[in-house]
């Protein structure tokens, strides 16, 4: 994709319009993984959809994270006119619209976790003139809000229809929203203050804190598992003992159907799906960060140690399936590529 225009959102978020002479179709919600060169080494982060389906321009919305080489990347050194490799569509994090549809969502974000929460906004009140949303923003300040001017021109947009709740860590001394860290009890007060309907659907995407604060909340107050919806954007963390074993290459050998398809060596460090990508190997992948479990394979031997939290369920890891982008290998070992995964 051609990079078509750039938009400095903060001081430490940008907006890349990527075009390919046609409109994009993907659900709001969804997330394209990216694919960028950084020092001779192709390195790939998911991220959410900002713009609403339909469009000419893929907008994806990238804040740079202390330590993050792409985020960091994309920032300072990606430029209108450059081409970019993207993967995708891909997550369950995702509305699909209805124009008969009347339903009332409960939008919660905390940080870049808006960049999905925007598109299904936006999506939601351009095709649903019965629904109705109501967005709940989490910030440490002012100057940190996404999409702030945006956010305004929409609820103007849409009148009743749309309610924006911002809330602030340090907020200016005139501030007029909500105060402190979207955490259970801040958002237990904005839940009681907007009274959602008994019906609402609430999605909410953030830190991983705030996610498990949520859902505390809203068990809590009797919102059914079907209809609370959860996005994690932040990646996986490595365990301190992954950094103390990988100090060699360790072999990998890739199987289909009991035949080998390829080897190659995990240097220390890489995941068993970086190493198996470089050496051109057919390993299947989508998001890269151990969220939707496209990458699974199954461990015929040796041992790896998985960064956490991923999406494998305990049946899956019982059954020695793991996820090549978030397994690094503390031996030799032996993966099996699913028959219907091979691309």
């Amino acid at each position: 994709m051609r990079v078509a225009e750039i938009r400095r959102e903060t001081a430490d978020a940008v907006t890349l319009l990527l075009e390919d002479g046609a409109p994009f179709d993907f659900r709001a919600g969804q997330y394209f993984t990216l694919c960028v060169e950084i020092d001779g080494e192709t390195v790939r982060r998911a991220y959410s959809a900002s713009s609403m389906p339909g469009d000419t321009r893929l907008a994806l919305t990238i804040k740079r994270v202390t330590g993050g080489r792409c985020s960091s990347h994309v920032n300072e050194r990606v430029h209108v006119g450059d081409a970019l490799e993207i993967i995708g569509p891909s997550g369950t994090f995702a509305v699909s619209v209805d124009p008969s549809t009347r339903r009332e969502l409960v939008l919660v974000a905390g940080g870049s976790g808006i960049t999905p929460i925007v598109s299904i906004a936006r999506t939601v009140l351009a095709h649903e003139p019965g629904s109705r949303v109501v967005l709940l923003y989490g910030n440490r300040g002012a100057q940190d809000i996404i999409f702030a001017e945006a956010l305004e021109q929409l609820r103007c947009e849409h009148g009743e229809r749309l309610q924006v709740r911002h809330v602030l860590q340090h907020p200016p001394e005139d501030w007029a929203g909500g105060r402190g860290l979207l955490d259970e009890a801040t958002l237990r007060g904005e839940l009681d203050r907007i009274a959602p309907s008994s019906a609402a659907h609430y999605f909410v995407c953030g830190p991983e804190p705030m996610l498990l604060g949520a859902r505390r909340t809203l068990e809590a107050l009797g919102v059914e598992a079907h209809r609370i919806h959860e996005e994690r954007f932040s990646p996986p963390r490595r365990s301190p003992a992954s950094k103390r074993t990988a100090r060699r290459r360790l072999p990998m050998l890739v199987e289909q159907s009991g035949q080998r398809i390829g080897a190659t060596e995990v240097a220390p460090g890489k995941t068993l799906l970086e190493a198996g990508l470089d050496a051109g190997l057919p390993m299947p992948f989508s998001c890269a960060m151990g969220n939707c479990g496209e990458c699974r394979v199954k461990l015929r031997s040796g041992e790896v140690e998985l960064d956490e939290p991923n999406s494998l369920t305990a049946e899956e890891r019982g059954q020695r399936y793991v996820l090549a982008c978030v397994a690094r290998p503390l031996t030799a070992t032996t993966v099996e590529i699913e028959e219907e995964d091979v691309e």
